[in-house]
């Protein structure tokens, strides 16, 4: 179930304990999280083996089958505190750190990070609906 996985580039130590580090990597819109055990290097991998909450809200994390857990986040991003508790070998150990999660765009932002491209875009289409509405009206 667990293997031995090289560090995945971009990652970012969250934390660290005698036994285990948590590792983050971003990406576009997710935060993948890494816990290896220190003494193998040994990913801690499956399903309810790390629940996890950001600024003190639970979030949902989806184990991947390489052995990452995507982090689930509602909300805005920005640098957030993050507790991480991991079940392994018959205890449980609490971890945590601060990571900066990737924010969402809504469309509408993006429409705003492009800039007089959208606006031309819309203009277009304005003009476009005048003229077919005004060619109707005239029949």
């Amino acid at each position: 179930m667990a293997s031995s996985h090289p560090p995945q580039q971009g990652a970012v130590v969250v934390a660290r304990s005698a036994l285990l580090t948590l590792t983050a990597t971003p990406s576009d819109h997710t935060l993948a999280l890494r816990v290896t055990r220190l003494a193998d290097h040994r990913l801690i991998a499956g399903q309810g083996r790390v629940t996890a909450t950001l600024d003190g809200r639970p979030v949902s994390l989806t184990a991947e089958p390489g052995g990452a857990y995507l982090l689930s986040r509602s909300g805005g991003g920005g640098t957030q505190e993050l507790r991480v508790v991991v079940a392994h070998d018959g205890i449980r150990e609490l971890l945590s750190g601060t990571v900066t999660v990737p924010r969402h765009r809504s469309a509408l932002e993006s429409l705003e990070g492009h800039g007089m491209a959208a606006w031309w875009v819309l203009n277009v289409a304005v003009i476009l609906i005048a003229v077919i509405v005004i060619s109707r009206h005239r029949r």
